[in-house]
This record gives structure tokens, C-alpha cells and sequence, in this order.
């Protein structure tokens, strides 16, 4: 689930936090806003043309502007992640050039702008997407000062401009995540020296979501990934998924907002309508456009999860296999493994146990991208029995 949010927040902080002519110093025309605009509606859509074609333009009038830098880098981030579900190696490469290459370019900006609270803003947010570039990679000391160069950008932007209240989403997620460290990397942390407070991490997310003019959105996807945390003290699943249906009306073409409320409905135990509109997310694969079959992992998912939430192991199995088939043909994506090792699980619940280690040595097959060889490595020396509190998070680990 984190890993999803922080991707769409991402995006949205990309879209939203540079797209604004209001505090910078140069004054821009209508018709580089109206492209800006066309641009940002074509990646909530995932129209990846629209968008490229839209931020082309604003390069060629514009050429060392942040909008158009950042643009790039966004789109070369959710090609990366939606396009290629985080699974195509010269994808990433494309989106490392296009990072390396805006954040040159917004640092020329700011040398000839440098009271721009803007262009503080947007490099900060350039630095925090590499954060999290580095931290999904598990490159923990790369990401920490890439970390740190945000939170000071951001915090120079906020010097600027007390009322810059968009800052106060990326020092909100440094410091819920910050604080909220996973144990096997806090003794990095105490090297480092890195601190953080969740509570307060919280109070400045609500404070974006609330009187931030561009990251409003943003912060309520990363609130959603707070609340839908079991381990978290702000759990409130409810909640989270009332912010996902106000998101889902506002892009209502985005199926990455869709599967976001399928996730949200698990959470809520909401079993009858997760089944519900994961069939409907599999029926809009192939009859629109923006759902694509590479998604296909995710609606198996749903729909296999949320018949081993309440115990239908054979159900979850039928479901699993058939998802295995649909995916034969596609290279393998982070989510299709996911359903590999889940259909591990069941077969070991259902006590089918030579079936089960099969799908975990597939999974050992692949490079390890997505973290996945520990669980299966585990479940070989012992098998798989559903714990105490129950199959876990929809989503990949």
C-alpha cells in the first residue's frame, strides 16, 4: 500500500507544486498555464501523449522554465511506475537521465531566480522523489541525504513564504516516515542521526490537506497510507477511504485512484464490494484505454485476497491459477509475482504442499526488485499457515 500511495503523492506533489505562477518571479502568459494544465489532466489520465506533447511545448518557449522540467521528470516517474509497474530496466534508466537532468535544470533556475519560493519547492521535490527512489532500491544512505536536500529546500521555501503551506507536505512525510522507521534500518538511523516525529509528521500532512493551494490532494493519498496502517496509532480506515472517493470523483479516469479505493475497501472489510469493483477494474481492462493489461496482477489480487480474508482458500486458489494464466504471455511485473507467492500460500493452507514450494522457487527465478525473496525463501523451509491476525494488507510487502 505505501508503496502504491507514495507513488501516486508523488506524481500529485510533481503536478501540483510546480504548475504554479502565483509566487514566482516571472510573470507567465495564459497559454503556458493552459498547456500546463492540458499536461497535468493528461498524466492524472495516464494520456502520456497528451502530457508530453503539452510540456514539449512549454520546453520549447520556455526551455530552462521549472514547469517544464519538472513536467519531464514526472512524466518519465509515472511512465516508470504505471506504464511499466516498476518492471522495465531502460524505463528506469530514462527516468534517472530525466531526474539527473531536472534537477540541473531548476538548479540554473534558481541561480538566476534566487528568491523564487518556487524553485525551492520544486527542487525539494525533485530530491524527494529521488528519496524515495533510492529507499524502494533499499539504498537507505543515498536516500537519506537525498532526503535531507529536500527538507532543506523545503524549509528555504517556507522561510520565503510563511504562507507557502504546500511545504508542509513534504516535512510532514520526512517526518511521520522518519519516525516511523522499520527496525531492521534504525541502526542506520542512529549513525545518520535521523530523526523524525509522527505526530507532528501528521499535524503538517492535515495542514496541507487543509490550506495548501497545490498539495492539498497529496497529502490525503499519503494520509490514506497513515490510516490504512494496522500498526499505526492514526488508523482509520473509514476515513481513508472517504479521502480515496473524494480523489476518485475529482480524476475519475485514473484506475490507479480506482484500485487505491478497492484497497481501501479491503481494509474496511467491505469483502462483497471488493469483489464487486475488482470485476468491474478487470472489465475496464482492454474496453478503456487507461486501464491497461499490465493492471491485470492487480484485479486478481483484490479478488484472490479478499476470498482468503474471510477464509475461501479453494475460491482464492481458482482465482490465483486463473490470474497465472491471463499473465502468461506479459514479462513478469512486480504484482504478477505477488499473485505467484500469494497462490503459494493458499495451496500450503490447503495442504498442497509440493504446489506450493513450485510457486515459491518461480518466485526465486526472478532478480529480486520487489523484495519478495525473503517471504519465499521462509515459506520453503516451512509452509505457510495464515497468522493470528489474519492474511495481512492487500498490496505487495
Amino acid at each position: 500500500m505505501r508503496k502504491l500511495l507514495h507513488v501516486l503523492a508523488a506524481c500529485c506533489f510533481l503536478l501540483t507544486a510546480t504548475w504554479a505562477p502565483t509566487r514566482a518571479e516571472l510573470t507567465l502568459p495564459p497559454d503556458v498555464m493552459h498547456h500546463a494544465t492540458v499536461g497535468i489532466n493528461g498524466v492524472y489520465s495516464l494520456d502520456f501523449d497528451t502530457a508530453q506533447q503539452n510540456i514539449a511545448w512549454v520546453f520549447e518557449h520556455y526551455p530552462d522554465h521549472p514547469f517544464a522540467h519538472f513536467g519531464n521528470a514526472m512524466i518519465a516517474w509515472s511512465r516508470y511506475e504505471y506504464e511499466f509497474e516498476t518492471s522495465d530496466d531502460a524505463q528506469r534508466k530514462v527516468f534517472e537521465k530525466i531526474l539527473d537532468d531536472s534537477i540541473d535544470g531548476i538548479k540554473r533556475w534558481i541561480k538566476k531566480y534566487p528568491n523564487d519560493s518556487n524553485g525551492y519547492m520544486g527542487i525539494g521535490a525533485l530530491y524527494g522523489l529521488r528519496a524515495l527512489f533510492n529507499m524502494r532500491n533499499r539504498n537507505w544512505v543515498t536516500s537519506y541525504f537525498a532526503g535531507r536536500k529536500a527538507i532543506g529546500n523545503l524549509e528555504k521555501s517556507l522561510k520565503l513564504d510563511p504562507t507557502y503551506y504546500d511545504a508542509y507536505f513534504g516535512l510532514g512525510i520526512y517526518e511521520y516516515y522518519a519516525g516511523t522507521l522499520p527496525s531492521v534500518i534504525k541502526i542506520l538511523a542512529r549513525i545518520v542521526a535521523i530523526k523524525g516525529n509522527p505526530q507532528e509528521g501528521v499535524q503538517y500532512l492535515n495542514t496541507a490537506r487543509e490550506k495548501a493551494h497545490f498539495t492539498s490532494d497529496s497529502a490525503k493519498l499519503i494520509l490514506i497510507d497513515v490510516q490504512n496502517n494496522r500498526q499505526s496509532g492514526f488508523y482509520a480506515p473509514e476515513k481513508s477511504l472517504e479521502f480515496i472517493r473524494q480523489l476518485r470523483a475529482k480524476f475519475p479516469k485514473n484506475p490507479l485512484m480506482h484500485y487505491v479505493e478497492i484497497i481501501c475497501l479491503y481494509e474496511t472489510k467491505n469483502y462483497d464490494e471488493v469483489t464487486a469493483q475488482a470485476h468491474e477494474f478487470l472489465r475496464l481492462i482492454g474496453s478503456d484505454k487507461f486501464y491497461k493489461d499490465i493492471y491485470i496482477p492487480r484485479a486478481y489480487t483484490a479478488l484472490g485476497t479478499a476470498q482468503m480474508a474471510q477464509g475461501n482458500f479453494e475460491a482464492a486458489r481458482q482465482l490465483f491459477e486463473e490470474g497465472q494464466r491471463k499473465i502468461q504471455h506479459q514479462s513478469p511485473s512486480r504484482w504478477g509475482v505477488w499473485n505467484a507467492l500469494r497462490l503459494g500460500q493458499v495451496y500450503d493452507v490447503l495442504g498442497l504442499r509440493t504446489q506450493a514450494q513450485a510457486q515459491y522457487k518461480y518466485v526465486l527465478t526472478f532478480k529480486d526488485k520487489w523484495g519478495f525473496d525473503d517471504l519465499a525463501k521462509s515459506y520453503l523451509k516451512k509452509p505457510y499457515t495464515v497468522p493470528p491476525s489474519g492474511v495481512g494488507p492487500l498490496p505487495p510487502l
